[in-house]
């Protein structure tokens, strides 16, 4: 009998996995939509999730099975407003239906997600290290594309590196993202190079939000002992040293070999007269859409417009803030959806994870001053169930320990 149950114990394991690493390589690297938007593949990314959410179902089965309650009562509370504000303000018509549409799928990734990574800390740590080699390739796509911007089938941003996230943005925040939930596993010896590279990589995509998180990252690991702030002052004054070693002139020739669009120019130029009040288009333009949605939440503080509000515009882009886009569709409760699920994923992390937990929030947190997309995006929604999947593990494992004092 017990060597029946520990079969089915091991097939389980290795069954579920699977399906952890599986979900990062397709999910967390964004190879999914990259596959499907180059022409690859004809899958779009809808069937990948649908498979994973049907080869998930067994894990319902096995005797480990979680899904964390504070992720459960999110979710129910996400769909329920979205539902009664859908039915409150219908004039929007298929525009609302589609984000409608989005945000179910959001709930149902985030669970079938949860159930794969639940309560094996096992497979959190298989998980994690499956994380460091995609940060990797990342990196190492970032250094191809911006040598070569036609790389990857000239859907890149010429020479804002993108890799198989098609947004550089994006690539930015999955890299940094990758670093908090990896960079405890190496020695310490090991951790100053890897975020040094990762940072490095980072800046191929000219991302000012991703930058300024890669920089909050790096301050809460030193200031929470991760990293060592001794050996980050003498990495970060070599890296200078070699940097005014090279000189400018070598700057401005390597960006005149380079096939650099009008938008990177304009980012490094941005960059190299940070304390200017000159601006570029991008800064701009997310200016004046920000300022949009500010004012249709003034007209409607406490309802809001309606879900899908500034889907509505004659522009080419939405918010480009996660607090703004949720504000102008249900007022001042919109504010605290991003927040709410920080919270349930990471308020009782314990140990290590609390410090990976902390970084998460603050990265996330800010992350929505940037994106109006952090609740749609696979590579972002994978490392909310990771994460309320090691809260969990490490709060019982916690309980665990005390309960045999």
């Amino acid at each position: 009998m017990n060597q029946s149950l520990n079969k089915k114990f091991n097939f389980f394991f290795y069954y579920q996995s699977a399906l952890a690493l599986g979900a990062v390589f397709t999910f967390f690297t964004d190879i999914n939509s990259y596959l499907y938007t180059s022409g690859i593949l004809s899958q779009p990314p809808l069937v990948w999730i649908i498979a994973f959410a049907i080869f998930s179902i067994p894990l319902l089965f096995s005797s480990n099975k979680y899904i964390p309650l504070s992720v459960i009562s999110w979710c129910f509370g996400y769909i329920f407003i979205s539902l009664l504000w859908f039915v409150l303000f219908s004039s929007f018509g298929e525009l609302a239906f589609e984000e409608l549409r989005k945000r179910i799928l959001t709930v149902v990734f985030l669970l079938c997600m949860s159930l794969i990574f639940s309560q094996h800390p096992k497979i959190h740590y298989l998980t994690r290290w499956t994380i460091f080699l995609a940060v990797l390739m990342g990196i190492f796509n970032n250094f191809l594309e911006f040598i070569n911007p036609v790389v990857f089938n000239s859907l890149g941003d010429g020479g804002r590196a993108a890799g198989f996230y098609l947004n550089p943005n994006s690539n930015g925040c999955a890299l940094i993202l990758g670093m908090i939930f990896s960079v405890s596993l190496l020695q310490p010896i090991y951790r100053l190079p890897f975020v040094s590279i990762v940072g490095i990589g980072v800046f191929l995509t000219f991302s000012r939000g991703a930058i300024l998180g890669w920089l909050l990252v790096v301050i809460i690991f030193t200031f929470v002992g991760v990293l060592h702030l001794n050996k980050l002052l003498y990495w970060a004054l070599g890296i200078g040293i070699f940097i005014i070693s090279l000189g400018s002139q070598w700057w401005d020739e390597l960006l005149q070999n380079l096939n650099l669009n009008q938008n990177s120019l304009e980012r490094i130029a941005w960059f190299q007269n940070i304390s200017t009040s000159d601006s570029e288009d991008s800064a701009d333009s997310r200016l004046e859409v920000a300022q949009l949605a500010w004012q249709m939440f003034t007209k409607h503080p406490f309802l809001g417009n309606g879900i899908g509000s500034t889907l509505t515009w004659n522009l080419e882009i939405s918010t480009h803030n996660m607090y703004l886009y949720y504000m102008a569709d249900h007022g001042i409760i919109g504010a605290f959806i991003l927040p709410l699920l920080v919270y349930a994923v990471t308020q009782h992390a314990r140990g290590e994870t609390k410090y990976i937990g902390l970084a998460f929030a603050a990265f996330i947190l800010l992350w929505g001053l940037f994106s109006h997309n952090v609740l749609e995006e696979r590579y972002i929604l994978i490392m909310f169930s990771l994460m309320a999947a090691m809260t969990r593990a490490s709060w019982l494992e916690q309980k665990y320990q005390l309960g045999n004092l």
